[in-house]
């Protein structure tokens, strides 16, 4: 759960920054073929190296995408922004039958990690904003509150 949060805190920085390294020469050729094999068509590809990881941020079908590989070279996730109406229809009917009377983001965050995909958004009514972890089988879990 720790290396998870890692992964999704350094993921989220990513997305919300956009000060990258310039260039890819800290990058180790290992995960630079990696990279090229998995995302062959990306552009704009901007690196970032961690103490654990290295994170590329990158145009792939003009969507900003970020990644993230260990020092092996093995991808340990991926996450972009969509639009919330992109979410999977158990997200949405889950939100909708949970969520009666708040309003939601118009943006939601996609991350891939170990082979599950979450998404995390925004909900919010007159009083509070509610942040959400979204599973893609519909299970919700509040990632935390602001009042208004």
């Amino acid at each position: 759960m720790k290396k998870f949060k890692t992964v999704l805190t350094a993921i989220v920085m990513l997305v919300a920054s956009s000060a990258f390294a310039a260039g890819s020469e800290n990058v180790s050729p290992r995960v630079k073929a990696a990279f090229a094999s998995d995302f062959a068509k990306a552009k704009q590809v901007n690196w970032e190296k961690t103490s654990d990881f290295y994170f590329a941020s990158f145009v792939l079908n003009g969507v900003r995408v970020d990644a993230a590989y260990n020092e092996d070279g093995d991808l340990v996730g991926t996450s972009r922004s969509i639009s919330a109406d992109q979410m999977p229809l158990n997200v949405s009917l889950a939100i909708a039958e949970k969520y009666a009377g708040y309003q939601v983001s118009a943006n939601a965050l996609e991350l891939n990690y170990e082979g599950q995909t979450r998404y995390y958004v925004t909900v919010e009514n007159e009083k509070q904003f509610i942040k959400l972890k979204c599973l893609s089988n519909g299970d919700l879990d509040v990632e935390g509150k602001t009042k208004k």
